[in-house]
């Protein structure tokens, strides 16, 4: 499933890729980061757990001013 592709976010964009996390479940990566792709709430999401995936999540907040904090962090795919 590993491939890139441009994270589209109400204000920006971020390069992204598609992997396969460690349980074999797909993921996506951000940052240098992999978090657990979410589609059953939005059409794409990331969730934070770690505390080192919800920085990276309130990183990309601030950067692009997105004030909703839901548990899925939505975006488009480009």
């Amino acid at each position: 499933m590993d491939r890139d592709f441009v994270m589209v976010l109400p204000g920006g964009r971020v390069p992204a890729r598609f992997v396969t996390l460690e349980d074999g479940t797909p993921g996506v990566e951000v940052e240098g980061v992999s978090f657990p792709y979410v589609t059953g709430e939005v059409p794409h999401g990331i969730k934070g757990n770690s505390d080192e995936q919800r920085r990276v999540i309130d990183s990309l907040r601030q950067r692009f001013r997105i004030t909703s904090e839901p548990a899925v962090f939505a975006f488009d795919v480009e």
